[in-house]
């Protein structure tokens, strides 16, 4: 097992020099600070933002007809109308600010996903593109969303919540 405490040019070196005794004083240093070293715990700040607490998992609206579910991929909570991109044809006005129901994501979306309240991708997961663009830019975003293109309309008002993966179709106020 020591031969995991040297690097691959030092190997290299032991084979054609057939120096043992400096490998050995190395790998015990190596093995000593290892040891030290598993005390160690990893700051929070590696693992992303910070959910709020709760004490029940997701909880799902008993009226499942106006909620879908989907993957929480970048946290934050905004209400908005949808506007549907079935593709990169979508025109949108830099004042416009929607909440973007898209397919799928990858580079050549950024452009549209940057101009958007928020974003809703039917498929998807933490680490596509569209996620990590939402993240970056502070945009909540939930992927994931089984049929998100066949259910939602543009118009429609929602509320997208990043924390919980969840987006709630509002009844108008009119």
């Amino acid at each position: 097992g020591d031969i995991f405490y040297l690097q691959y040019a030092e190997i290299k070196s032991w084979i054609q020099q057939n120096e043992t005794d400096s490998l050995l004083t190395k790998v015990n240093q190596r093995r000593q600070q290892f040891e030290q070293d598993k005390i160690r715990t990893v700051p929070q700040v590696v693992y992303g933002n910070i959910l709020p607490q709760s004490n029940s998992i997701i909880q799902i609206s008993p009226n499942l007809e106006n909620k879908l579910q989907g993957i929480p991929a970048s946290v934050g909570c905004v209400e908005g109308m949808i506007k549907v991109c079935p593709n990169l044809a979508v025109s949108l006005t830099n004042n416009e600010q929607f909440i973007l129901v898209v397919p799928y994501t990858d580079a050549g979306w950024s452009p549209l996903l940057l101009m958007g309240k928020a974003i809703i991708s039917e498929v998807g997961g933490q680490l596509s593109h569209g996620a990590i663009i939402a993240r970056e830019y502070q945009i909540p975003a939930v992927m994931n969303v089984a049929n998100a293109m066949r259910f939602f309309k543009d118009g429609q008002r929602v509320r997208v919540d990043g924390y919980q993966g969840t987006i709630e179709l509002l009844k108008d106020e009119n």
